[in-house]
């Protein structure tokens, strides 16, 4: 794991390159596909890796870690297998994702699981064993909207929408006009969570269908809201600023660290 882990943070700190600063925040999105039957040991090795996050987290290193199981959908491409897991590692900036290039994760783990050196060794370079691939997207949080009460636990639901855009103007329909109709299911209690992203990079083996990502979390309450011509008119014309990929499926949280 460890020489995986040192493979995908560097190729994350090349791609900040070209990244905007004005963003919410970074996010590091890994689809981690696991070979057969090796569930449960994927998940005894995120039990190790959640209280390292959670020392990194205590030391203003990230802001949050969270693994998401993948729920059924329709799969992206045919030629390759959907992930199992998805993994997201938040960070306030740029440079907070940077400064990450200089931890040791050997120390952190004698430290937080109070084991030797060399046991915390093998057990990091082990922590790949149960995957057989990693697809990894760097992502900018462009906008978010959430219920004053948002709280992210265990066994929470989120759906994926895969959008390609197609022309310049995408970005702000997102922005300007459809976070606002998501504002309004959020304060009528029939939403609790609304996030833009855009992929700045991918590894190699990613895929590159879309463009952008938006995440959901529904609340319980139904929204009946009803919109005036003009707001009508500009949610038409930015369903035609992008493609959306239909059905990708949902996730639900298994691990998470704030």
């Amino acid at each position: 794991m460890k020489n995986t882990f040192i493979t995908l943070l560097m190729f994350v700190l090349i791609s900040y390159d070209g990244i905007s600063q004005k963003v919410e925040g970074i996010s590091i999105m890994d689809a981690v596909v696991l070979k057969e039957g090796m569930e449960e040991k994927y998940i005894e090795v995120e039990e190790f890796w959640s209280k390292i996050h959670e020392e990194l987290i205590k030391e203003g290193k990230k802001v949050d870690w969270s693994i998401w199981k993948r729920l059924p959908g329709e799969p992206v491409s045919i030629d390759s297998k959907p992930a199992d897991f998805f993994i997201f590692n938040n960070f306030e900036s740029i440079e907070q994702m940077q400064a990450n290039n200089d931890i040791d994760y050997v120390a952190i783990a004698q430290k937080v699981h109070g084991i030797s050196k060399k046991k915390a060794t093998k057990m990091i370079d082990s922590s790949s064993d149960p995957r057989e691939a990693t697809r990894s997207y760097t992502l900018s949080i462009l906008s978010r909207a959430m219920a004053q009460d948002l709280k992210i636990e265990k066994g929470t639901i989120a759906s994926i929408s895969l959008m390609q855009e197609k022309n310049d103007d995408y970005e702000s329909f997102e922005m300007e006009v459809f976070k606002n109709q998501f504002q309004k299911r959020i304060d009528a209690g029939a939403q609790n969570f609304w996030g833009f992203t855009r992929v700045e990079n991918r590894s190699e083996n990613a895929y590159n269908q879309f463009s952008h990502i938006c995440f959901n979390i529904n609340g319980e309450k139904e929204y009946n809201g009803k919109d005036d011509f003009k707001t009508q008119k500009l949610v038409e014309l930015g369903m035609k600023s992008r493609d959306m990929i239909p059905n990708p499926g949902s996730m639900e949280c298994v691990f998470i660290k704030q």
